[in-house]
């Protein structure tokens, strides 16, 4: 398995993290190539340390292969299951979680100014010509998982079919539902006593392309709502006119207490390709609101966990009509579970990996160990 981080670091490196324990429980012998290596899996695998620079974005990623490489020591593996398009090339399955083009179209139409905006687009432009050099040369005997039937549609938008690929989004989270008392509890904690207004949580930080600007200009005309709004460096949003009804709170890390204390969670980003935080808070029984460029609103829709919403229309009607059918979450997040959680992502990893065992065999390629090895 090979991911610069592998655990609870964020989204990627949880989804890196429940692969291997699929594979382990299915009696694979497994060897991770990382930089960080959750704790609770360190006694449990094969951790080859992965080198990664300590600075610009560009030199790290022009520079992954390489340091993937040797990590690996010229050593063969059953079956090599990556997360970065940097070891695509040479893995027999590879997760695609984003595509730079489309990431850089929002760059350039919300550009950072000054000279750090130059740097950053910069590194983007090198970034994007080595993300599109892999693409565009893919190895046709590679499994390709989209996290979303969006970003599998994207792909084969700029890149064309890849011979093998799927979506297999991200598994939903175990179950836990928020009761009646854990959501008076949290949101006291977070606004005092309770005015009655619906509150509308934002877990996004003051990242451009999730949706900030959209977010504070809906806090300003919505006075009938109220925002939390959590995420890295969400502590320098503002929302004028909305006033106390806008409340940032930096860095999220007690979760369950955020999605507790929203009524519903509001994804209004301008390019995400899954967008995990919308199966977290499902999973919280939080009802889902996204635009339509988020991965993930399909999946909630398809099973009733939450509503469409465009910049231009009014949130208000929304927020409320998903609240007057919060009865209904506990099935939609039970019909999500049953089609999107670990089990069902467990069944269709693993059945990847016996078909690369499969079809190595067929073309006579001995495995290397008594155990198959991930």
């Amino acid at each position: 398995m090979i991911h610069e981080g592998i655990g609870d670091f964020n989204a990627i490196a949880k989804i890196a993290k429940t692969g291997i324990e699929i594979a382990l429980e299915a009696g694979f012998e497994v060897s991770c190539v990382a930089k960080r290596l959750d704790e609770g899996l360190a006694e449990r695998v094969e951790w080859l340390p992965l080198h990664v620079p300590a600075r610009l974005y560009a030199y790290k990623w022009l520079t992954a292969r390489h340091y993937m490489k040797s990590a690996m020591r010229g050593r063969s593996f059953d079956v090599i299951h990556s997360h970065q398009p940097q070891a695509a090339s040479f893995s027999d399955v590879f997760d695609c979680h984003y595509l730079t083009q489309l990431g850089r179209k929002q760059t350039l139409a919300d550009p950072r100014p000054g000279i750090r905006g130059v740097v950053e687009r910069t590194q983007e432009r090198i970034v994007l010509a080595a993300e599109n050099y892999v693409y565009r040369n893919w190895n046709p005997a590679t499994h390709i998982f989209f996290d979303s039937r969006m970003t599998r549609r994207d792909f084969i938008a700029l890149y064309g079919e890849p011979p093998k690929n799927d979506a297999l989004p991200s598994p939903f989270p175990r179950i836990n539902l928020a009761t009646a008392d854990d959501r008076r509890i949290a949101k006291k904690s977070y606004f005092g006593d309770d005015d009655g207004l619906p509150v509308v949580g934002f877990i996004g930080g003051a990242t451009p392309r999730k949706g900030s600007r959209r977010l504070a200009a809906a806090a300003e005309r919505e006075p009938g709502l109220k925002f939390l709004v959590g995420g890295s460096g969400s502590e320098n949003l503002t929302a004028p006119g909305a006033g106390a009804r806008f409340k940032t709170i930096g860095l999220v890390r007690e979760l369950d207490r955020f999605y507790a204390a929203c009524d519903v969670l509001l994804i209004p980003s301008l390019y995400e390709p899954l967008g995990l935080v919308a199966f977290e808070a499902a999973a919280r029984g939080t009802p889902v609101i996204a635009t339509p460029e988020v991965g993930a609103l399909p999946h909630v829709l398809e099973h009733g966990g939450g509503s469409e919403w465009t910049p231009d229309e009014p949130l208000l009607p929304i927020v409320q009509l998903l609240i007057s059918r919060a009865n209904e979450m506990p099935r939609a997040v039970a019909s999500m579970e049953r089609s999107l959680g670990r089990q069902a992502y467990g069944r269709r990893l693993v059945q990847a990996y016996e078909t690369v065992l499969k079809e190595k065999a067929d073309a006579r390629v001995s495995p290397l160990g008594i155990a198959g090895g991930v």
